[in-house]
């Protein structure tokens, strides 16, 4: 469980970044239609989520986004057919999320709860999904079994997180002279924590991404590789393509990426004590 100070700390802070988000807008259609076909899933963590999502099956699922943000993902799987149940702690960002969900036209598939899950449990066996974005790095990663616990039996786990294997990456990364968005207590997730993760999942994937991929963050328009700049969509085909070519033919570089996404299933032996 965090501290109080850290709870507090963290909380601050997404208030301030819900106060700095610009004016909220509906999703285009053409981000919804990028991760219905993920046809680039193999490159770019985010697409091989929904990949993984849409080969389970997410139509009329219950899914649990813990962490939602703005809503950014949430309204993205409601627009794809799922019924999600959306938990942050901040209650400014969760305000822009039903924003987002209103202008989306899928107000009525989202759930929206604000609180801390260590305060207010949440209820065992009853998603069929679970999804966290870029989220456990900011808590203690022993909430995954709580969260775990919260799936039906053979439930599916989909998470995506900063990782830092590597000290030494670690250290060049913070000498790189770029903003980095990041709250007071969050940090990239280590291997034996990816691995603790992997090891609580049936069947489970683990998939490095952002070798040279990282680099992306040098080019403009970096998040917008579905709107058509045809430089900056070529660069990262050519970063992301060379990080998948290196990594096929030499696994073990993937101590030197930057982000894992981590898919499998429940297991049995889960229940929602952090730490057991």
């Amino acid at each position: 469980m965090e501290k109080p100070n850290a709870l507090l700390s963290e909380m601050t802070y997404q208030a301030e970044r819900a106060a700095q988000l610009a004016d909220v807008t509906a999703t285009s259609e053409h981000v919804i239609d990028r991760y219905r076909r993920c046809t680039l899933w193999r490159l770019f963590p985010k697409e091989l989520m929904f990949r993984r999502l849409h080969d389970f099956g997410m139509a009329g699922q219950e899914v649990l986004e813990f962490g939602c943000g703005e809503g950014v993902i949430t309204t993205q799987l409601a627009r794809l057919g799922a019924r999600v149940t959306a938990v942050d702690i901040s209650p400014e960002l969760i305000a822009c999320a039903a924003r987002r969900a209103e202008l989306d036209g899928v107000r009525d598939r989202i759930e929206f709860r604000v609180g801390d899950i260590t305060q207010s449990p949440l209820e065992t066996n009853r998603f069929d999904v679970l999804v966290c974005h870029a989220v456990i790095h900011h808590v203690d990663p022993q909430m995954i079994r709580p969260l775990l616990a919260s799936l039906k039996p053979g439930g599916l786990a989909v998470l995506a997180e900063p990782i830092a294997f590597s000290r030494t990456l670690q250290s060049l990364r913070d000498l790189v002279p770029l903003e980095k968005h990041v709250s007071p207590d969050e940090r990239q997730l280590g291997k034996d924590e990816v691995d603790h993760i992997a090891r609580l999942l049936v069947d489970s994937e683990v998939t490095p991404f952002n070798l040279f991929g990282r680099l992306a963050r040098l080019f403009p328009n970096c998040n917008k590789i579905d709107r058509g700049h045809s430089i900056t969509k070529s660069a990262l085909m050519c970063l992301h393509g060379f990080d998948r070519l290196l990594l096929t033919l030499c696994p073990s570089l993937a101590r030197w990426c930057g982000t894992v996404v981590i898919v499998g299933r429940k297991g049995s032996d889960v229940d929602g004590t952090p730490g057991a």
